[in-house]
């Protein structure tokens, strides 16, 4: 008893090899996927940490300069308590 084995047996078991590979490769791609999810979120909490840790003296300068400014600005519009005399025509 010979076995013939014809393309089209061949294609059809192709198509089952390939059609499993593809649902292996989709079943790690959907773990890849989820990895890369928690990748992402540790890096972008670590990311704000950093930001706050680089702003919060930004941010006190800022509110440091401002008070001075307006210190300024209120020296200079506050009158001079130096007493001026006038000078009397007599």
């Amino acid at each position: 008893m010979e076995t013939v084995i014809t393309f089209t047996d061949v294609f059809q078991y192709l198509e089952v090899t390939v059609a499993v590979l593809l649902i292996l490769v989709l079943y790690h791609l959907l773990f890849v996927v989820v990895g890369l999810r928690k990748i992402v979120r540790r890096v972008e909490r670590i990311t704000n940490e950093i930001q706050e840790v680089i702003l919060k003296p930004i941010n006190v300068a800022d509110h440091i300069l401002e008070g001075i400014v307006k210190y300024m600005e209120t020296q200079g519009a506050a009158p001079k308590n130096g007493k001026k005399k006038a000078k009397k025509n007599s």
